[in-house]
């Protein structure tokens, strides 16, 4: 599949407008300001990608982070999170990117995130992967990258997986899908999404590839116990925490 198929769900306006209430409504989950706060020092210059509305970079900005460049390949979702920034008079920088091609120098910023499963919904394990090194090469040594992904793995997503072998088996599956693990589905926001969800051993080994080091990796329930506005906003996934050698 194509990345610019891919990002034309992320464009129609029924989609920009449920990215727009996640930023207004939803907010940062306290899974993720665990573990920002952790991790990143409040002076680092972090990189958000995949920003959609801005809903963690905005979230980031309100609890002291101030050195913020949040990117999104969709420009509807970038002009949203500008209008935001703008009337709340926030420093955010928000740009249109695309993570496969990042425009920044090496050794840029302090930490990266990736949210909301965003790096997975990149099409080809290739691609995700060298989203992966281009994410270390514009991270400073010895900085974090905190992503998600869904996991295959989950035992109460057993039955599903077990149901989508055989249809890839059979060779009954989306036409356009190349990867166990791709999904490609309506949603009620409007059109049709793809992702893929990962194994955690198939992580690991795109980690690997990138250049990155697995530090750490954990479901959001093990982190923290979200309000029902998150879990009705985001399914359980689990957080990677990830290290650039220094």
């Amino acid at each position: 599949m194509e990345p610019e198929k891919v990002k034309t769900y992320f464009r129609q306006p029924g989609v920009v407008e449920h990215y727009l209430h996640a930023a207004n409504s939803v907010g940062l989950w306290h899974s993720e300001e665990k573990l920002f706060t952790r991790l990143f020092a409040w002076d680092d210059s972090l990189l958000e990608l995949g920003c959609g509305a801005g809903r963690i970079a905005v979230g980031l900005w309100e609890i002291g982070y101030r050195r913020i460049t949040a990117v999104d390949y969709a420009k509807e979702m970038v002009a949203e999170a500008r209008r935001i920034n703008e009337m709340f008079e926030y420093g955010i920088f928000f740009h249109h990117g695309d993570a496969l091609k990042l425009k920044y120098e090496d050794n840029t910023y302090d930490g990266a995130i990736f949210g909301f499963n965003g790096l997975m919904q990149i099409p080809g394990r290739e691609n995700r992967r060298q989203a992966m090194r281009e994410i270390c090469r514009v991270i400073t040594p010895g900085s974090w990258f905190v992503f998600t992904s869904h996991d295959r793995d989950a035992h109460w997503r057993a039955e599903f997986w077990q149901e989508q072998r055989a249809l890839w088996d059979a060779g009954k599956q989306h036409p356009e899908l190349t990867q166990f693990g791709d999904l490609y589905y309506d949603e009620p926001e409007g059109g049709m999404m793809y992702i893929h969800t990962p194994t955690r051993d198939e992580v690991l080994e795109d980690l690997a590839a990138a250049g990155l080091r697995h530090e750490a990796d954990a479901l959001r329930n093990e982190l923290a116990n979200e309000p029902a506005g998150v879990r009705e906003f985001a399914d359980e996934c689990r957080f990677w925490v990830v290290q650039k050698p220094e």
